[in-house]
C-alpha cells in the first residue's frame, strides 16, 4: 500500500485551461517527486477536464464542484488532500523546478514543524523571471505584518493539521488568504524563508481588476469591517493599520464613483477614507479631490486627478 505523499499541491481553477498547463507542466517539471497534484476545477466551462486528463499522471487528481469561488475550491482540495505539508498554486501561476525541494529541505532542517511558512516571489514578464524583492517585515506585531505585506495563497506552505483545524472563509472573494492568516497566526508560527522565491506570477491581460468596471473597494471594506470586530483575530492589529486599510477600501470606492460619475457617492467615500486615516500622507490630496467634487469641477478633470491614485 503507497503511503501519502509528502506535499500536496492544489490548484483551484476557473476556464483557465490553456494557462492551467502552464501550471500543471511546473508541478510535474518538479526535481522533488514526492507530491500529488489536486486540480479542483470551480465549474469551469471549457477544456479543462480534458487538459488535466491529457497528463497522465496518477499523481494529478481532478475534482470538480459546481461554481463557488475559490475559497470553496481550496477547501474541497484541503478535503481530498493527503500529504502531510499542503502547497497552493493559483492556475495562472508557476513553480520553478526547485520549489519543492527547497521547501523539502527547509522543513527537515526545521524537524518538520507544524508551522506556516511563506517565501518570496518571482515574475514572468515577457518569459523573463525576475526577482520581486520584498520587505516582509519579521519581527514586531505578526497581526500588522500579515495585514500590511500580501502573503498571496501560492507563497504558502504549511503543515496539513494547521489545515485540519482551520479553513478558508467562503464568504469572501478578496482578501480570503489574509483573513485565514489572521486566524492561524493566533495559535500558530509564521515563517519568511527569505531566500526562495520559486513561486512565479504569470503576467497576463486578465490579471489586473479595471476599477472603473469593478467595485472591488466594497469586497474590501466587507472583509475589513468583519476582520475588525471583537470576535474576530483581525482585532489585533494595531489601530493605525486599521485605519489605513478602511481608508484605502473607502479611497478605491470612492474612485469607482468618480469613474461612474456618481459625484455624491464619491464625495461620502472619500470623505470616510479621509475621516479613517487623517494622519496619512493621503489626507491632503484627499481633501483637494473631496473640494474639486464639492465645488463641481468636471468629472473628467477628477478622474484625471485621481487617475493614478
Amino acid at each position: 500500500m503507497k503511503s501519502s505523499p509528502f506535499f500536496s499541491v492544489i490548484i483551484p481553477t476557473f476556464n483557465r485551461a490553456e494557462l492551467l498547463k502552464i501550471a500543471i507542466a511546473s508541478v510535474l517539471a518538479q526535481t522533488y517527486v514526492d507530491w500529488e497534484l489536486i486540480v479542483v476545477d470551480d465549474g469551469s466551462t471549457d477544456n479543462t477536464a480534458g487538459i488535466v486528463s491529457g497528463f497522465g499522471d496518477e499523481r494529478i487528481k481532478y475534482r470538480y464542484q459546481v461554481n463557488a469561488e475559490r475559497s470553496a475550491a481550496r477547501n474541497k482540495g484541503i478535503a481530498h488532500s493527503t500529504g502531510q505539508y499542503i502547497c497552493f498554486l493559483d492556475s495562472d501561476d508557476y513553480y520553478l523546478p526547485e520549489r519543492l525541494s527547497m521547501l523539502h529541505a527547509e522543513l527537515e532542517r526545521r524537524n518538520f514543524p507544524v508551522q506556516v511558512f511563506y517565501t518570496g516571489i518571482s515574475r514572468d514578464v515577457s518569459g523573463k523571471v525576475l526577482k520581486v524583492e520584498s520587505e516582509y517585515d519579521t519581527t514586531g506585531n505578526i497581526f500588522d505584518n500579515i495585514a500590511r505585506h500580501i502573503i498571496g495563497n501560492p507563497q504558502v506552505c504549511l503543515s496539513r493539521q494547521i489545515l485540519e483545524e482551520f479553513k478558508y472563509n467562503v464568504n469572501f472573494r478578496i482578501g480570503e488568504d489574509m483573513e485565514l492568516w489572521l486566524r492561524i497566526a493566533q495559535k500558530y508560527p509564521f515563517t519568511y524563508l527569505e531566500h526562495q522565491h520559486t513561486f512565479v506570477v504569470l503576467e497576463h491581460d486578465e490579471r489586473s481588476v479595471n476599477v472603473m468596471r469593478y467595485n472591488t473597494g466594497a469586497e474590501q471594506l466587507k472583509l475589513y469591517q468583519f476582520l475588525f470586530t471583537d470576535d474576530h483575530s483581525g482585532r489585533n492589529i494595531s489601530k493605525e493599520r486599521q485605519g489605513y486599510m478602511l481608508a484605502a477600501a473607502y479611497h478605491t470606492i470612492g474612485r469607482y464613483h468618480i469613474h461612474q460619475g456618481n459625484r455624491w457617492m464619491a464625495v461620502r467615500n472619500i470623505f470616510m477614507a479621509w475621516k479613517s486615516d487623517r494622519g496619512s500622507e493621503w489626507a491632503k490630496f484627499r481633501v483637494n479631490v473631496l473640494v474639486k467634487l464639492g465645488t463641481f469641477s468636471s468629472m473628467e478633470k477628477i478622474k484625471e486627478l485621481i487617475g493614478y491614485h
